[in-house]
Order: C-alpha cells, then structure tokens, then sequence
C-alpha cells in the first residue's frame, strides 16, 4: 500500500465534510416540528444565547483545567550526580 498524497487528503476532507454535513441537516431535519400544531416555544434573547452556548463553552474549559490540576503530581526529580568514585572492593568484575 502507498503512501497518501495530497489530493487524497484534500478528496478525503471533502467527502468526510459532505457525508457529516448530510447526516447533520438529516438529523436537523427530523427535529424540526411536521405542522403547524406544534406551538412556538418562547424566544430566547442574544444574552440567553451568549451565555448558554458560551457559558458552557466557557465552563468547559475551566472544567479541563481543574482535572488537570487535581492530577498533576510532582514528579521525582534524583539528586545531581556526585564527583566522588565510589569504590567496590574486591568484589568488582574483571576486565579484559
């Protein structure tokens, strides 16, 4: 098998966006309300937006940030290494 090349990856990216945008308007599609008996909910304000959906986002990130922090830990750090030579004795290998 080949390597990929860039117009694989181009093709690759425009037919994994037209397959996901498909499937996302299918699913907006079947959301949406089949007459008009279903009554028309209450209109939600730029605020009301701003903060649900950057709220949330926003919540997210500090939510992200606080795990991290819980599961940081020190790591070991050793010692630096000594100028002493640390002898053996007479039980220290030949060598040839």
């Amino acid at each position: 098998m080949g390597t990929m090349r860039t117009p694989a990856r181009v093709l690759a990216v425009a037919l994994s966006f037209v397959v996901m945008f498909v499937v996302g308007s299918g699913a907006a599609l079947a959301d949406a309300p089949a007459s008009d008996a279903w009554p028309e909910g209450p209109d939600k304000s730029r605020l009301d937006l701003l903060i649900l959906f950057g709220g949330s986002t926003v919540g997210l990130f500090i939510l992200v940030a606080l795990f991290g922090l819980m599961t940081a830990r020190n790591n070991y750090v050793p010692p630096p290494p000594s100028t002493e030579l640390a002898t053996t004795g007479d039980k220290a290998p030949a060598h040839h």
